[in-house]
């Protein structure tokens, strides 16, 4: 059997995670798969660093830590970001890494409460049959049909108002709004981040 904690230590854990990374932690997007480990060197072309918030996390909760503040910056070069790395705030030693997939962000406009519609003021990009995340809606998740303001999905959820829903590729670790970026002129923003006890 799979050993349980409770979610106090749960908390902890993921609370351990912003203070081992530190303050300030330098995000970076490379083109290309992400290396063997957070100990091997970055490959690829790095297209852009965040300066991360000083405190870049809201304390955990039920066994979740959001990321806290604004993540953003432009590109400084062009190409696809295909992986994504977190550094110190001296940029010296890479504490996480992941996939990045593209996925845009919509917010809900109601809250739903163990129903499969989801309600929005616009769902304007949103395509029947790509993938859905979100917290409170379950992994593989996916669009089933839309009007111009509800969307259906393929599982029962329970999503706040006023949350951010993605819709696209979500099968990467995280997931950007556009991932193809041009040096100088897009501005890559994490819009949702979050770690959750057991799935880090």
């Amino acid at each position: 059997m799979t050993i349980q904690f409770s979610t106090t230590v749960n908390n902890a854990v993921l609370d351990a995670i912003e203070t081992t990374i530190g303050t300030s932690p330098k995000w970076r997007g490379y083109t290309g798969a992400m290396p063997a480990n957070c100990a091997a060197a970055a490959t690829g072309t790095l297209l852009v660093e965040i300066s991360c918030p000083s405190d870049w996390a809201a304390a955990a909760s039920g066994a979740e830590k959001a990321k806290s503040g604004t993540w953003s910056a432009t590109a400084s070069a062009t190409g696809t970001i295909g992986y994504y790395r977190i550094y110190d705030s001296g940029a010296t030693t890479c504490h996480e890494q992941g996939t990045v997939t593209e996925a845009f962000p919509l917010t809900t406009s109601a809250s739903t409460t163990s129903s499969n519609v989801l309600t929005f003021t616009s769902t304007t990009g949103v395509v029947d049959g790509v993938g859905v995340y979100a917290t409170g809606i379950p992994d593989g998740a996916t669009v089933v049909s839309h009007t111009s303001t509800t969307v259906t999905i393929s599982s029962v959820a329970t999503v706040s108002n006023g949350a951010t829903v993605l819709f696209g590729d979500v099968t990467g670790n995280l997931m950007l709004a556009e991932t193809d970026v041009t040096s100088g002129v897009t501005v890559v923003t994490i819009n949702t981040k979050t770690y959750i006890a057991g799935n880090q």
